[in-house]
């Protein structure tokens, strides 16, 4: 028993000298949009295609960084690593591969529209036409 309370201890210690510090969080349309509203200066990227961008819209003052590009385009993200980045795709796929990549460059907060800017669109939020 003493040495399960031990084991179990040491867990819990380990835990959190161990813990990843960023956060990346998925969320619907509705967050995402109150996430652009209280965060003025956040990040907004899309990391579809550029045939997306112009044929499907983009959110207002996102920036386009297709996901298989964004370690070649580092110099083009947020300089502080701490800063909010809101990312999204067009359905929410290549979005939550984006997020993980971001991670393991180094970014620590991330939220991401789970749904993508179809459910963006589908919930009635504006886009703009380039």
């Amino acid at each position: 028993m003493k040495k399960k309370i031990y084991a179990i201890f040491l867990v819990v210690l380990f835990s959190g000298c161990l813990s990843n510090t960023s956060t990346w969080d998925r969320v619907d349309a509705d967050t995402f949009n109150q996430e652009i509203t209280e965060n003025k200066s956040a990040f907004i990227l899309d990391v579809r295609t550029l045939s997306e961008w112009n044929d499907d819209g983009y959110i207002d003052n996102a920036t386009l960084i297709p996901h298989d590009e964004l370690e070649k385009n580092e110099e083009n993200l947020p300089e502080d690593k701490d800063d909010l980045i809101l990312l999204y795709c067009r359905s929410g796929n290549r979005s939550e591969n984006a997020a993980q990549t971001l991670i393991d460059m180094g970014y620590k907060n991330i939220i991401e529209l789970k749904t993508g800017i179809n459910g963006w669109k589908s919930d009635g939020y504006p886009v703009i036409y380039p």
